[in-house]
């Protein structure tokens, strides 16, 4: 009896022991031990870099097709103008070369009618619409269309004002008639009489040169006939005192 009590004695503390070490490890497996400070603050870096990559990955993916479109960068005439005068033709610059794929321009008056359509000429970046002459003294508005390189259609509107066209003037009618003042009627008068005096002198002096001119043979003649008569005279005479 005392050797079998002996025995229990001793076998009581590893039973207690054993206990002890299962409570320990289920402790340890509910309860890990905590990680070291420096530990938790690397954990907090990495996630909060990784958080930040995958914002601005998110925001590059988002912006790239926005940015994949064409814009326009300005218009001639620019928008919100005042013109004296209708320009020649639109144009549009773009930031690229966008597509000759049916662009479009429509434009419109005040009162929202369409005054002109058609298709721009591609020609690079640039779009140009010819633009009707007689558009004047009103405000427009230009609504435009194009493909972009990106085969995105893209669209906008403008608009300027354009001064109207002077009217053309109007010739002035005089029913008063030209009047000639006294002085200048008689200095004309004058001047015409003594033209015609000077005219009928030259006449009358012309005349008598040539009366002279055609009188001269004649009287040369005369003058040898009267010669020719003295001649035979004093012939006879002097035949006639021979002879007595």
């Amino acid at each position: 009896m005392s050797v079998q009590t002996d025995q229990s004695h001793h076998s009581h503390p590893s039973a207690l022991s054993a206990a002890a070490d299962r409570r320990g490890r289920a402790v340890a497996l509910a309860h890990p031990a905590s990680r070291p400070a420096p530990a938790r603050r690397l954990v907090a870096v990495l996630a909060a870099l990784a958080t930040l990559a995958a914002t601005l990955l998110l925001g590059i993916g988002g912006a790239a097709p926005a940015q994949a479109h064409d814009r326009i960068i300005s218009t001639d005439p620019a928008d919100g103008a005042q013109l004296d005068a209708a320009p020649a033709a639109l144009t549009m610059t773009f930031s690229t070369e966008p597509l000759a794929v049916e662009p479009q321009v429509v434009v419109t008056d005040t009162a929202g009618t369409v005054v002109a359509q058609g298709s721009p000429t591609i020609e690079g970046t640039s779009a140009t619409f010819p633009w009707p002459a007689e558009l004047t003294g009103d405000t427009y508005t230009i609504a435009w269309r194009v493909v972009s390189s990106d085969g995105h259609p893209i669209e906008g509107t403008f608009s300027f004002a354009v001064a109207a066209a002077p009217a053309p003037a109007e010739p002035v009618a005089t029913d008063e008639a030209t009047v000639v003042t006294p002085s200048a009627t008689e200095g004309v008068t004058e001047a015409t009489t003594e033209a015609a005096t000077d005219a009928t002198d030259a006449t009358d002096t012309a005349d008598s040169t040539d009366e002279a001119r055609s009188i001269v043979p004649l009287l040369v003649g005369l003058a040898m006939l009267a010669a020719a008569v003295v001649v035979v005279a004093v012939l006879i005479v002097r035949r006639r005192q021979q002879q007595d």
